[in-house]
Protein backbone atom coordinates (compact mmCIF):
# COMPACT_ATOMS: atom_id res chain seq x y z
CA UNK A 1 0.00 0.00 0.00
CA UNK A 2 2.71 2.44 1.03
CA UNK A 3 4.70 1.77 -2.55
CA UNK A 4 1.52 2.18 -4.38
CA UNK A 5 1.32 5.98 -2.52
CA UNK A 6 4.43 6.62 -3.31
CA UNK A 7 4.07 6.08 -7.44
CA UNK A 8 0.79 7.93 -7.41
CA UNK A 9 2.74 10.68 -5.64
CA UNK A 10 5.00 10.84 -7.90
CA UNK A 11 3.04 10.21 -10.87
CA UNK A 12 1.31 13.51 -10.03
CA UNK A 13 4.07 15.52 -9.26
CA UNK A 14 5.22 14.58 -12.72
CA UNK A 15 1.74 15.48 -13.92
CA UNK A 16 1.40 18.91 -12.55
CA UNK A 17 5.25 20.04 -12.74
CA UNK A 18 4.51 19.45 -16.94
CA UNK A 19 1.06 20.90 -16.54
CA UNK A 20 3.64 24.27 -15.12
CA UNK A 21 6.13 24.08 -17.33
CA UNK A 22 3.66 23.81 -20.01
CA UNK A 23 2.46 27.39 -18.86
CA UNK A 24 5.52 28.82 -18.52
CA UNK A 25 6.10 32.35 -20.86
CA UNK A 26 8.80 33.41 -22.76
CA UNK A 27 8.61 37.01 -23.29
CA UNK A 28 9.82 38.28 -26.51
CA UNK A 29 9.61 34.63 -28.09
CA UNK A 30 9.33 35.08 -31.63
CA UNK A 31 8.04 31.42 -31.94
CA UNK A 32 4.45 32.43 -30.42
CA UNK A 33 4.12 35.67 -32.80
CA UNK A 34 4.92 32.81 -35.78
CA UNK A 35 1.94 30.54 -34.73
CA UNK A 36 -0.51 33.26 -34.83
CA UNK A 37 0.68 34.97 -37.87
CA UNK A 38 0.49 31.16 -39.57
CA UNK A 39 -3.04 30.38 -38.02
CA UNK A 40 -4.70 33.80 -38.42
CA UNK A 41 -7.90 31.89 -40.20
CA UNK A 42 -8.29 29.33 -37.22
CA UNK A 43 -6.71 31.50 -33.75
CA UNK A 44 -7.50 29.64 -30.80
CA UNK A 45 -8.00 30.91 -27.28
CA UNK A 46 -5.21 29.13 -26.29
CA UNK A 47 -2.75 30.70 -29.21
CA UNK A 48 -3.85 34.48 -28.64
CA UNK A 49 -3.05 33.96 -24.76
CA UNK A 50 0.47 32.36 -25.32
CA UNK A 51 0.97 35.43 -27.72
CA UNK A 52 0.27 37.99 -25.31
CA UNK A 53 2.29 36.35 -22.85
CA UNK A 54 4.78 37.07 -24.49
CA UNK A 55 4.50 40.71 -24.41
CA UNK A 56 7.15 43.07 -22.07
CA UNK A 57 8.42 46.07 -21.60
CA UNK A 58 11.96 44.57 -22.56
CA UNK A 59 11.13 43.56 -25.97
CA UNK A 60 11.17 47.41 -27.08
CA UNK A 61 14.89 46.50 -27.40
CA UNK A 62 14.34 43.56 -30.06
CA UNK A 63 13.43 45.48 -33.40
CA UNK A 64 12.14 42.12 -35.26
CA UNK A 65 9.76 41.40 -32.44
CA UNK A 66 8.43 44.35 -31.66
CA UNK A 67 7.86 45.32 -35.19
CA UNK A 68 6.30 41.71 -35.86
CA UNK A 69 4.29 41.32 -32.74
CA UNK A 70 2.69 44.91 -33.40
CA UNK A 71 1.49 44.13 -36.70
CA UNK A 72 0.27 40.56 -35.42
CA UNK A 73 -1.36 42.49 -32.70
CA UNK A 74 -3.66 44.27 -35.15
CA UNK A 75 -4.17 41.42 -37.24
CA UNK A 76 -5.57 39.64 -34.28
CA UNK A 77 -7.70 42.39 -33.50
CA UNK A 78 -9.23 42.93 -36.94
CA UNK A 79 -9.81 39.48 -37.98
CA UNK A 80 -11.48 38.41 -34.56
CA UNK A 81 -12.20 41.13 -31.88
CA UNK A 82 -14.12 38.95 -29.81
CA UNK A 83 -11.44 36.69 -29.52
CA UNK A 84 -9.10 39.17 -28.51
CA UNK A 85 -11.40 40.77 -25.46
CA UNK A 86 -12.29 37.51 -24.55
CA UNK A 87 -8.76 36.70 -23.88
CA UNK A 88 -7.72 40.11 -22.49
CA UNK A 89 -10.63 39.41 -20.29
CA UNK A 90 -10.52 35.41 -18.99
CA UNK A 91 -6.98 35.00 -19.27
CA UNK A 92 -4.34 36.03 -16.27
CA UNK A 93 -2.42 38.79 -18.78
CA UNK A 94 0.41 39.51 -16.85
CA UNK A 95 0.02 43.29 -17.74
CA UNK A 96 -3.14 44.42 -19.94
CA UNK A 97 -1.82 47.94 -20.16
CA UNK A 98 1.13 46.55 -22.10
CA UNK A 99 -0.97 45.24 -24.55
CA UNK A 100 -2.84 48.57 -24.83
CA UNK A 101 0.36 50.01 -25.35
CA UNK A 102 1.10 48.11 -27.95
CA UNK A 103 -2.54 48.77 -29.59
CA UNK A 104 -1.71 52.99 -28.81
CA UNK A 105 1.43 52.94 -30.37
CA UNK A 106 1.19 50.65 -34.32
CA UNK A 107 4.73 50.36 -35.90
CA UNK A 108 2.43 50.31 -39.21
CA UNK A 109 -0.48 51.68 -40.67
CA UNK A 110 -3.94 50.03 -40.39
CA UNK A 111 -7.45 50.84 -41.31
CA UNK A 112 -8.47 52.09 -37.66
CA UNK A 113 -12.02 52.89 -38.39
CA UNK A 114 -12.78 49.75 -39.90
CA UNK A 115 -10.88 48.34 -36.68
CA UNK A 116 -12.94 50.48 -34.11
CA UNK A 117 -15.84 49.57 -35.72
CA UNK A 118 -15.34 45.79 -35.16
CA UNK A 119 -14.62 46.48 -31.16
CA UNK A 120 -17.00 48.36 -31.35
CA UNK A 121 -19.88 46.06 -32.12
CA UNK A 122 -18.44 43.09 -30.37
CA UNK A 123 -20.68 41.28 -27.91
CA UNK A 124 -18.61 42.39 -24.90
CA UNK A 125 -20.01 45.45 -22.31
CA UNK A 126 -17.29 45.41 -19.92
CA UNK A 127 -14.61 48.29 -18.81
CA UNK A 128 -11.86 46.84 -21.17
CA UNK A 129 -13.83 47.07 -24.20
CA UNK A 130 -13.81 50.84 -23.79
CA UNK A 131 -9.81 50.89 -22.86
CA UNK A 132 -8.95 48.87 -26.11
CA UNK A 133 -11.77 51.48 -27.92
CA UNK A 134 -9.73 54.33 -26.63
CA UNK A 135 -5.84 52.89 -27.24
CA UNK A 136 -7.42 52.48 -31.11
CA UNK A 137 -8.53 56.21 -31.07
CA UNK A 138 -4.84 57.32 -29.40
CA UNK A 139 -3.30 55.30 -32.53
CA UNK A 140 -5.42 57.01 -34.90
CA UNK A 141 -5.00 60.24 -33.57
CA UNK A 142 -1.38 60.26 -33.75
CA UNK A 143 -1.72 59.85 -38.01
CA UNK A 144 -4.19 62.58 -38.08
CA UNK A 145 -7.14 60.64 -38.28
CA UNK A 146 -10.49 60.37 -35.93
CA UNK A 147 -12.65 58.26 -35.18
CA UNK A 148 -16.29 58.37 -36.37
CA UNK A 149 -18.88 57.08 -32.97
Amino acid sequence: MRTKKYILTIILTLMLSTLFAQTDCVKCEIEKVKIVSENMDSLTFRMVADFFCTFDTSCSIDAEYSEWSNEILYNVLDRDPDLFLKVLQQEKVDDIQLVLNETENPIHEFDYQTIYDKVKNTKSKDELKIRVLKAIESAAAKEGIKMKN
